[in-house]
């Protein structure tokens, strides 16, 4: 081989590094998004949990409160069948004694 032939591989050498180094930066640059998207998802994904928490204890305030008035129905029967019994029965023992 000649010193022609040397410095025209070497040259193809050259360019092949430089394409190279090219394509290595190139994919330095991704892999840098794909970190910076990666902790985007993390941050994201522990918001979704934290609202997720905030939407079971949403759901049971709305539960409790959507019972709420059933049970002053069951407290409002219960105080009027009472007072029914008691007078009924102060009833009978006022006529038993009288």
């Amino acid at each position: 081989m000649s010193n022609e032939d040397h410095s025209v591989v070497l040259e193809r050498h050259e360019q092949m590094l430089r394409s190279l180094q090219k394509q290595l930066d190139e994919l330095k640059a991704v892999q840098r998004e794909i970190k910076v998207m990666n902790e985007t998802l993390v941050k994201i994904t522990n918001e979704i949990k934290h609202t997720n928490a905030s939407l079971v204890s949403c759901e049971n305030r709305i539960s409790e409160i959507q019972s709420a008035p059933g049970r002053r129905w069951e407290t409002l029967i219960i105080s009027l069948l009472s007072s029914l019994l008691c007078g009924a029965a102060g009833y009978a023992l006022a006529r038993l004694f009288t």
